[in-house]
């Protein structure tokens, strides 16, 4: 998203000039553009903003409610009790008082609400399941099922409910049908903690404080089972049991309450909240480019350092927010929760701080999550479409993930401002229940135990859905109308109009047709009436009530698709290859001819008629002659919307092309287009013409930047036949798809603030805002305002911390407030304002659009004459990019004129644009060139002649020695230097015919200098009309008046007595000359002056006027010194010689005129005596000193007039440009920004002297130098800091290693001891006899799941891990490791059954006991029936073989297979690369438990295989059962071969 630019329609409008010149003088004028509504925005308006919108909305209920729950449906936030069974109904929007229902149900641990929010469930401690109708909560409807004797946990989506029953430690199906109620055992499994049913009610988890075990329901049996990752501690601790003990089981967690367990005293107390790892702040980079200035780079290196201080001190004061308070540990616990995504076969997995995303089809873990802070996680959700991820810890803070992205950081982070959010009720750390109301963007929080619920925004799109919206949208149409404030949308397979009411999304109208609409449309601004196009028909309804008026036939045309209105006319375009006006009767008074496809877009912009057709043709005609001005030919497909940038020459038209083409209407060529993947269907531009959103047909609406159709964001609505609408004050977004009709927050809305980042922290940028926080956090951009880090930098005048963001690469924006450049100037910001266009410069490389928002301030920056505008202007003509170089000519003849110039609306170069026939090859080589400033050069435009001006007023002269500045001089000279030499030829004969006047005294010449001089009044008289003001602000300009005056009261005088003469005698008295001679005198002066500025026509003898005009300038201090140095000298010599001196002899007047010839060397030498004295003085002083110095002086102008002689040369010819331009009043109000493209003869690159070159080399040497000091410093402080953690570490890794082999000795002692404890009370055990009695009933020994024999010991009280029931005083078998107890009729039934033995285990290695009937069997213990063999997927109802704690089966098929399969080991028990197969089980398995075979498609879950590790080939028991029955018996080979394998085996068996 680099480079997003201006709009372009900055600048003052001027409705009253033409939108475009026309050679007929057709008049095509645009809307004037509505009022701005961001006029008085503010910076703290915006932080109001930004606080209102991301700060959380408390709620607060009227009790504690242990859990809530969002039922987007009914928009109730739902809260229950802990302990008093209360039920709280809360609105979202707040509009309805608290509802409040007692229940008859005991302390509630788990509420849920089925999918399609009908029902409410509430589980109880008690082991009950309460079901109410929702919303109503009907106490007659109440339902209550017991599913167990404590505490329930559970969820539910359709109809079954999946609880996990704590007492028992078993997960429950429990059916809700009241006539076939029942709860089935699923499988055992102990220290439940949360159940989740996946939306498609296809997979049941459930997860403990170890495994996440996913069950199959097709399956019947657990698919994936998860081992929850431990803490570095926790780990250590068990790699240490393992070496004690040769087991990794870990004792079974004691059952706790679901959501009270307290974090240790060294969690909380060590709690810590910290930011640091885990910020998406990008700090500064390097620069690399070259410094001119070594300073500069150090400098910008000491910011760095100290911007990252900065940063490390912000991350320590918001750690602080939480470590101060003294709060008591917090009622939060580690636990591990799970989720299913809504539309993939995805779970996520949480434990501490970190989330999992597994995926179930191909078992591969997809994204691990990092919550940005340290603190556990505690609640997170899947968005609808599974694209984000929302967690919040016990912290509070919200994390949002953007799952489709590459990065794992969150995309958005919020949490309470310790500085802002002083009312927030809650000490952290708590725990907290997270729920999303994704329709609304909304996130709700509850803490446990608590009466208060938190309300955040999101950056979920908000999709409230209009009811009854669910319809066909094949060719609809959607509009809004803005007068009445509804939504009308067309119902072509139903005839209708549907007419919704935008804010209450109510039905309030149904309009019914006789045949398909095919075009709707409100004609007037007033929307007085309803537009409604059928076949051959137009129906015309009121706007106000949407009656019908009347019906308008139209025989001319058989479809209409679109229709527009101008003043008392109706134009209708639609099949046919025309474009009809009507008039209100339905007349046809003009038919608009040159279509060759039918019309299917049209807009209509005051006298502009643009209209497009499905061949993607646009076509531009002048409503007031009806005349073709232009046809655009870009689309190659139909266009469907087009849009008008009113004030800026501009018009977008989209299509089904996939484009969106931006169009100048002047040069009837595109500037820019953007290709999307689908079809673009409509698109709409905002009020304040900085947005464009365009919408596809599969769905997505994007989001772009004006001009420079950056993607800002995209909306995806995931629904075809897509088209939507604005509201009329852009507050909502109305959308119309396949799935419905929706309304969502504008983004284009004021009071819908979004924040543009890659992550999202909302609390550094509130800190940022709030001028709080410390800077570097530059990526963000806060969206409709369009203002970031910059904008606030330039307006505080912080010159650092702007370069750090712009080399960082932050946007360079035109906000509604400015863009930052005219921020800093219009706050006199000049350091800032320097930084920005320093940057900016460097930025033209890489983006060639880099300087599109500088024309808006270009002439201030003019003005004010800023250090390194020259650098600036250097970088605005670069080469064009090579992929256009391969459609351009490289060589031209040397006939062709060049360099040629043209103005383009983009930058592409086309070879057209300079040559209007192939140029014919030679040996002349071509360089092209384009601008990256887009200015308006339009001869006598208002905006040319400012900057024009500007660049006069500029004090950095160097600007006109830049290439770019001399070609639009040298080229805007080329094209009105006529003026100036028409106006200089006048001149010419004018002081021709003047001269010879004066020299012959024929009246003839008076008379054709008086014809020249009236040119040259007029051409004066002309320019004051133009701009009187500007006009008396030139010297030269009163010279001209004063100089025409003179001369005609001079002819007039001449003339008279020419008369006299011819009347009398024919000779003119000497006293009637001499009285006007003098006027003749003043008009030869003064003509003799201004005819000194006709040397500037010329650029050899231009810039010796500037010259001359600056040695006048430079001798006036001078003259006047001398002139007072003659002055005192006459009066010196006058005191001298006394009153002698007579006035006969000149007086005080000769003795100054003798003075003025002493100095300049004339003086009389016959004097004698003082009087000699003083000539000698005046002599030294005036002639060899003064006369020197005037030396000096000239010579001193004329150097600097020299080295500027380029420059004066083109400021004298700016100003005459600027003079001719002025004349052309009738392109003032233009406003045509143009690129300027030039084609030029190639010029080799220069040839850096070796000079230079090692200038630069040393400058370079040294900055390395001074780098790698610094770099070796930053080592230094790096290698003592790690040697004193290396250090560290080593001394803390001995105490480890000896504090080990301490604890391992002390287990090692105290295990020896334990035994000896248990042997001797044993022997001691009264119960001894007993137990030995019992045991001589037992025919075989019995092991625990894990393995342990087991012991007999009398319990008291313990639960049988067989069939569950309960043991009381009772002699059984037990395992005190395990604490594994089987009650007595299990060891009974184990005894019984256990005789008939398979070699096969269970995926977890336990023994497999064989049951005649299973199924009566598992409805005997409560288990589901009707169980699957994990070999075959068949169902085993009668006999088959189980292991009862597992229920895992084996049908008795498949273990004679096995048999078969052990007892017949041949060479067909390979894999195709010939590797010999091997039985395997277990050891197959990790975190999935399902496997395909190879050789059919079978699917199993917990199956052994005879595997191939090293091909990945399994082959199941039915598979390798018929290859053994392709086996000859009889086979001599086999039978020795099994021989040997028998051999083999036994071997190996020994």
């Amino acid at each position: 998203m680099s480079g997003l630019n201006q709009p372009l329609t900055e600048g003052k409008e001027d409705l009253a000039k033409p939108l475009v010149p026309s050679p007929d003088n057709q008049d095509l004028k645009l809307s004037q553009p509505a009022n701005d509504p961001s006029s008085n925005i503010t910076f703290d308006a915006i932080k109001n903003s930004i606080d209102k919108a991301f700060k959380y909305n408390k709620q607060e209920f009227s009790f504690e409610c242990k859990h809530i729950k969002i039922s987007a449906k009914h928009h109730l936030l739902i809260g229950v009790s802990n302990d008093k069974g209360m039920i709280a109904l809360k609105s979202i929007d707040g509009s309805q008082i608290e509802r409040q229902e007692k229940t008859n149900l005991n302390s509630i641990s788990c509420i849920r609400l089925n999918k399609d929010e009908t029902k409410l469930y509430l589980g109880t401690c008690d082991g009950k399941i309460g079901i109410y109708e929702f919303p109503s909560l009907n106490p007659e409807t109440f339902d209550i099922l017991d599913v167990g004797e404590s505490k329930i946990i559970f969820d539910v989506v359709h109809k079954d409910i999946y609880a996990y029953d704590s007492y028992k430690k078993t997960l429950n199906l429990v059916n809700e049908d009241r006539e076939n109620r029942e709860v089935s055992i699923i499988f055992d499994i102990p220290g439940g903690q949360y159940v989740r049913v996946s939306p498609d009610d296809e997979f049941v988890a459930i997860s403990t404080d170890e495994f996440v075990t996913v069950y199959s329901k097709s399956m019947k049996w657990k698919e994936f089972v998860y081992k929850i990752k431990k803490t570095k501690d926790e780990i250590e601790e068990c790699n240490d049991d393992e070496g004690i003990e040769d087991s990794n089981e870990s004792e079974e967690n004691e059952e706790s309450d679901d959501y009270s367990e307290s974090y240790n005293e060294s969690y909380s107390e060590n709690y810590n909240r910290s930011y640091g790892d885990s910020e998406n702040s990008k700090g500064s980079e390097e620069n690399n480019d070259e410094q001119s200035d070594e300073d500069e780079e150090n400098e910008e290196n000491e910011e760095n350092e100290e911007n990252e201080e900065n940063e490390e001190n912000e991350e320590n004061e918001e750690s602080e927010y939480y470590e101060d308070d003294d709060s008591d540990d917090g009622i939060v616990q580690k636990k591990c929760e799970i989720e299913f995504c809504n539309k993939s076969n995805k779970i996520g997995i949480s434990y501490l701080n970190v989330i999992e995303v597994w995926n179930l089809t191909t078992d591969k873990l997809e994204k691990s999550l990092k919550l940005n802070t340290e603190s556990d996680i505690t609640s997170f959700k899947f968005s609808e479409d599974d694209s984000l991820l929302a967690a919040v810890g016990v912290d509070h803070s919200i994390n949002i993930w953007d799952l489709t992205s590459d990065s794992d950081l969150p995309k958005f982070l919020n949490y309470p401002v310790k500085e802002f959010d002083k009312d927030t009720p809650l000490k952290t750390p708590m725990f907290f229940d997270l729920e999303i109301d994704e329709n609304r963007n909304l996130l709700y929080t509850h803490a446990l135990n608590s009466k208060f619920s938190f309300q955040w925004k999101g950056i979920f799109i908000d999709k409230i859905v209009y009811p009854d919206s669910n319809f066909n949208k094949q060719f609809q149409r959607c509009i809004v109308s803005n007068t009445q404030g509804h939504l009308l949308i067309t119902d072509i397979e139903n005839y209708k109009i549907r007419i919704w009411d935008i804010e209450s999304t109510e039905l309030i109208k149904t309009i019914d047709l006789d045949k398909a609409p095919k075009e709707l449309t409100f004609g007037e601004e007033n929307e007085e009436f309803l537009y409604v196009c059928t076949e051959g028909q137009i129906n015309i309804y009121s706007g106000l009530d949407y009656k019908f008026v009347r019906l308008i036939t139209c025989s001319s045309i058989k479809e209409i698709y679109v229709l527009r209105t101008w003043g008392s006319f109706i134009l209708i375009g639609g099949q046919g290859t025309k474009v009809f006006v009507l008039n209100q009767n339905g007349n046809v008074e003009k038919e608009i001819l040159g279509y060759s496809e039918t019309v299917s877009g049209m807009k209509v912009c005051n006298e502009i008629l643009i209209t497009g057709d499905k061949l993607g043709k646009v076509f531009i005609h002048n409503l007031k002659t009806w005349a073709e001005y232009a046809i655009l030919n870009e689309h190659n497909k139909m266009i469907r919307t087009i849009e008008v940038i009113p004030n800026d020459d501009t018009i977008i038209t989209v299509g089904h092309d996939n484009k969106c083409i931006l169009w100048s209407i002047t040069d009837k060529n595109y500037i820019k287009q953007k290709i999307l993947d689908h079809e673009i269907d409509s698109c709409y531009l905002s009020k304040d013409k900085i947005t464009l959103m365009l919408s596809t047909n599969e769905g997505d609406i994007y989001v772009y930047n004006l001009p420079s159709l950056d993607l800002l964001m995209t909306l995806k609505y995931k629904g075809s036949m897509q088209r939507f609408a604005m509201d009329k004050d852009e507050k909502y977004l109305l959308v119309s798809n396949s799935n419905g009709v929706f309304r969502t927050l504008s983004p284009v809305s004021l009071n819908n603030p979004l924040i543009l980042d890659k992550n999202i922290n909302i609390p550094r940028l509130r800190k940022f805002l709030n001028k709080k926080g410390q800077p570097n956090y530059d990526s963000w951009i806060i969206a409709p305002y369009m203002v970031n880090s910059l904008h606030y930098y330039a307006e505080n005048d912080s010159k650092k911390e702007l370069k750090i963001a712009m080399t960082s690469g932050s946007y360079f924006l035109n906000s509604l407030m400015g863009t930052p450049l005219k921020i800093a100037l219009d706050k006199s910001c000049i350091d800032t304002a320097g930084a920005i266009l320093s940057q900016l410069k460097k930025r033209i490389k890489d983006n060639k659009y880099a300087l599109e928002t500088l024309p808006n301030e270009i002439c201030n920056l003019n003005s004010m004459g800023f250090k390194g505008l020259d650098e600036l202007y250097s970088e605005c003509l670069a080469q064009i990019p090579q992929s256009q170089l391969q459609n351009l000519p490289i060589f031209c003849s040397e006939s062709e004129s060049l360099p040629k110039i043209y103005y383009g609306p983009s930058m592409t170069i086309t070879s057209e644009n300079f040559f209007k026939n192939k140029p014919v090859q030679g040996t002349v080589k071509l360089s092209f060139l384009i601008s990256t400033l887009r200015l308006n050069l339009e001869i006598g435009s208002g905006e040319s002649i400012e900057f024009l001006t500007s660049l006069l007023n500029c004090s950095n002269t160097e600007i006109f020695k830049t290439k770019f500045i001399q070609t639009i001089l040298n080229d805007k000279w080329r094209r009105i230097c006529w003026i100036h030499y028409l106006n200089g030829v006048i001149s010419i004969i004018y002081l021709i015919s003047l001269s010879v006047y004066i020299v012959q005294k024929d009246f003839l010449y008076l008379q054709i200098a008086l014809g020249s001089n009236i040119l040259l009044f007029l051409y004066e008289i002309l320019q004051v009309i133009i701009d009187p003001i500007e006009y008396w602000k030139d010297f030269w300009n009163y010279i001209d008046i004063t100089r025409a005056g003179f001369y005609f009261a001079y002819f007039y005088f001449a003339y008279i007595e020419s008369q006299e003469k011819t009347t009398t005698t024919g000779q003119t008295p000497a006293n009637n000359q001499y009285d006007y001679s003098w006027i003749l005198i003043v008009v030869s002066i003064l003509s003799s002056l201004r005819g000194i500025t006709l040397f500037s026509l010329s650029s050899s003898t231009r810039y010796m006027v500037s010259l001359l005009g600056q040695v006048i300038k430079d001798i006036i201090s001078f003259a006047v010194i001398v002139f007072y140095s003659i002055l005192s000298f006459a009066f010196i010599k006058m005191a001298f010689s006394g009153p002698t001196t007579s006035d006969s002899d000149g007086g005080i007047g000769n003795l100054i005129v003798g003075a003025y010839f002493e100095a300049t060397g004339g003086g009389d030498s016959s004097q004698s005596g003082f009087i000699l004295f003083l000539v000698i003085m005046n002599s030294i002083f005036n002639v060899i000193i003064m006369m020197n110095l005037l030396i000096s002086i000239l010579a001193s102008t004329y150097e600097k007039v020299s080295n500027d002689a380029e420059a004066e040369d083109l400021i004298e010819l700016t100003e005459m440009i600027i003079e001719a331009e002025q004349l052309y009043f009738f392109n003032r109000g233009i406003k045509n920004k143009t690129f300027l493209q030039v084609c030029e003869e190639y010029t080799p690159p220069e040839i850096v002297s070796e000079l230079d070159l090692k200038k630069k080399y040393k400058t370079v040497k040294s900055q390395i130098i001074a780098l790698k000091q610094r770099n070796a410093r930053l080592y230094k402080n790096c290698s003592e800091k790690f040697e004193s953690l290396t250090q560290k570490h080593i001394e803390t890794q001995g105490i480890i290693e000896n504090n080990k082999k301490d604890v391992l000795r002390e287990l090692k002692s105290s295990g020896v001891e334990l035994k000896k404890e248990v042997q001797k009370h044993i022997k001691k055990d009264p119960n001894v006899e007993v137990g030995k009695r019992f045991a001589k009933g037992l025919e075989q020994s019995f092991e625990c799941l894990n393995g342990h024999l087991l012991g007999i010991k009398f319990n008291d009280y313990n639960v049988c891990k067989i069939c569950r029931n309960d043991i009381d005083d009772e002699t059984t078998l037990s395992c005190d490791i395990c604490n594994f107890s089987m009650c007595s009729s299990c060891v009974n039934f184990y005894s019984k059954n256990a005789r008939k033995k398979s070699d096969i285990t269970c995926s977890k290695k336990h023994m497999l006991l064989h049951i005649n009937d299973l199924n009566k069997y598992l409805e005997k213990n409560g288990n589901s029936k009707n169980l699957t063999c994990r070999f075959c997927n068949e169902i085993a109802n009668t006999k088959a073989f189980c292991c009862i704690p597992c229920l895992f089966v084996l049908c008795l098929k498949c273990d004679e297979a096995y048999r078969k399969c052990k007892d017949n080991k041949n060479n067909n028990l390979k894999c195709h690369k010939s590797h010999k197969l091997i039985w395997r089980h277990s050891e197959l398995y990790k975190q999935s438990l399902r496997l395909n075979c190879s050789e059919c498609p079978k699917q199993m879950l917990g199956s052994g295989f005879f595997n191939c590790i090293e091909c990945q080939f399994n082959l199941c028991l039915s598979c390798v059962e018929d290859r053994l029955s392709e086996v000859k018996q009889d086979d001599p080979a086999v039978d020795k071969e099994k021989q040997v394998d028998d051999k083999e085996a036994k071997e190996i068996e020994a």
